[in-house]
């Protein structure tokens, strides 16, 4: 076997642990320094807003509560629309239907067309009939 005690692992890792500490420390040092430096400006204060007298809150208190109801009534209005124009479209899809069953096969059923009746004449006996019975 060979011998891996002259092997300089330690020396290597404490090389590299050396590296480190001195990258790291410059590194926490800067943070610092940016942290304190920061922290050292006051942020301007902000003023408070003027109170708003009664009859400025009421207004817009007042505003906002018409504003709503006048978008409410606008929704009711788009509602009632939109109700009128579905029942008008359903009306036209089964009036559709309705006429194209009449020469196509839908949903399993198919009615008589009324406009192209065919009447099928009753067969007569002929005597090829009477020879074959």
């Amino acid at each position: 076997m060979a011998d891996t005690s002259k092997i300089p692992v330690a020396s290597a890792f404490d090389g590299i642990y050396a590296a480190i500490s001195r990258a790291s420390a410059s590194v926490f040092d800067f943070l610092r320094s940016q942290m304190t430096s920061s922290s050292a400006k006051e942020m301007p204060r902000q003023s408070e807003p003027r109170r708003l007298s009664l009859a400025e809150q009421w207004s817009q208190i007042s505003g906002i509560v018409m504003g709503a109801a006048s978008r409410a009534e606008e929704a009711t209005r788009c509602h009632a629309s939109a109700t009128l124009q579905l029942d008008l479209a359903q009306y036209a899809l089964t009036s559709l239907v309705d006429e194209l069953s009449a020469v196509m096969d839908v949903g399993g059923r198919r009615r008589r067309a009324t406009v192209h009746v065919l009447g099928v004449a009753p067969r007569r006996p002929t005597m090829g009939d009477a020879i074959a019975a």
